[in-house]
């Protein structure tokens, strides 16, 4: 039987040594002809960029990147840094709002390793509900007692993500409020960029701070970059805490996410990541339908590259699911730990998150061994060990 796993991440590490792996939201499904191609490259990459000054190979890179984010008020901006990889970027966050002696209203349910890097220095946090987030916008926000407000956009799992209206609400209640506003866009190209969300925070005055990240989307053997974008206000400090941690990134590694970016740009998003994603999610539901596992409520309208399910009748909660499917060599990522200020509230465990950008043949593999799996449980399939769990 398997225990509660201290994060999420234990788990994605569990999942990395099982043979079927639905857990961790990494990318790595197979290369595109095109991508293939920035591969046969890699001699031509290298001798570029090491022929670059490292200003010059980071500007050129966040050039690439606001150009497939549609974010042209970036345009000739110059507050940024790059981390390597999204948790470094949250990590220097937390630094700086515990020097600052900041508290943060933080997203709820997400991904917990963004509460665990904030806790570890020693940032106090309060939840910020995203059912409410949604319902009642900054009416809602005005109830949130931290100095800052950090959004996860879209969220992971649910795939939530802020429109226009609710963003520009969310921007002015923070200049209002006095409040630095804290965004987590790393599964932003998996939605469509209807708005410049940077023009809006440009224009507002608004102190906020942005993580950007390539890791969740594109197959690049976990080879990735990770943009802090920031306010004028907050960039001296902000920058002093990276440069005694990182002096650059590479240029290579770099040269090489450019390109994807730019292929991306040139083949379009729709062809270049959401129409993979899609047929994978038909797949994945066609797999479910008619079982113990549902789409939550929450994520019916989910585009991310991952799929977040409620569990049914007869799985006890996340953690009985779970088992019954490391049994069968394939890892689910349970999903009571995105509930990260309320984890052991029964209603919180009744969720599961399976991951979509696996190898084609893998994940084929996989989405028939969940299929086999939950209609053996469907008709009683249950060993006594799993009979028992959780008595």
């Amino acid at each position: 039987m398997i225990l509660e796993p201290k994060s999420l991440t234990e788990v994605e590490v569990l999942g990395l040594q099982s043979q079927y792996n639905f857990a961790d939201g990494h990318a790595y499904h197979d290369l595109a002809p095109s991508q293939a191609a920035i591969i046969n490259r890699l001699e031509k990459i290298w001798t570029e960029s090491s022929a670059l000054k490292v200003r010059d190979s980071e500007t050129l890179y966040f050039e690439a990147f606001w150009q497939l984010a549609n974010s042209l008020s970036l345009k000739n901006y110059s507050h940024f840094r790059i981390c390597p990889t999204a948790s470094n970027s949250i990590d220097i966050m937390g630094a700086w709002l515990a020097e600052k002696g900041m508290s943060a209203g933080l997203l709820h349910p997400t991904f917990d390793n963004l509460y665990l890097l904030l806790k570890r220095r020693g940032v106090q946090i309060e939840p910020v509900a995203e059912t409410l987030l949604h319902k009642e916008g900054a009416e809602y926000l005005k109830q949130i007692q931290a100095d800052s407000i950090f959004l996860v956009n879209p969220n992971n799992p649910t795939g939530s993500t802020l429109s226009f209206s609710e963003f520009k609400a969310v921007v002015n209640h923070c200049v209002q409020a006095g409040k630095t506003l804290l965004l987590d866009n790393t599964f932003r190209f998996f939605v469509e960029p209807h708005f410049d969300q940077y023009k809006i925070l440009l224009e507002s005055g608004v102190s906020f701070i942005s993580i950007e990240d390539t890791g969740k989307v594109w197959p690049t053997q976990d080879m990735k970059a990770s943009l802090m974008v920031y306010s004028n206000d907050v960039a001296k400090e902000l920058e002093v805490i990276y440069e005694e941690i990182y002096l650059c990134v590479s240029n290579f590694t770099l040269g090489i996410l450019r390109e994807f970016l730019i292929d991306a740009h040139v083949r379009g998003l729709d062809k270049a990541v959401w129409k993979e994603v899609s047929q994978r999610r038909a797949i994945l539901r066609e797999a479910i339908d008619e079982s113990p596992f549902t789409v939550a409520s929450t994520a019916t309208s989910n585009q991310l590259s991952v799929e977040w399910l409620q569990v049914g009748n007869p799985f006890i909660n996340d953690l009985h699911a779970m088992d019954f499917f490391q049994s069968r060599d394939l890892t689910l990522l349970p999903g009571r730990k995105f509930f990260w200020n309320a984890t052991h509230d029964p209603v919180n465990q009744q969720f599961v998150r399976v991951s979509l950008l696996k190898p084609y043949r893998h994940f084929l593999a996989a989405a028939k061994t969940l299929k086999a799996g939950l209609s053996v449980a469907t008709k009683g399939g249950f060993d006594d060990q799993l009979l028992s769990f959780g008595t």
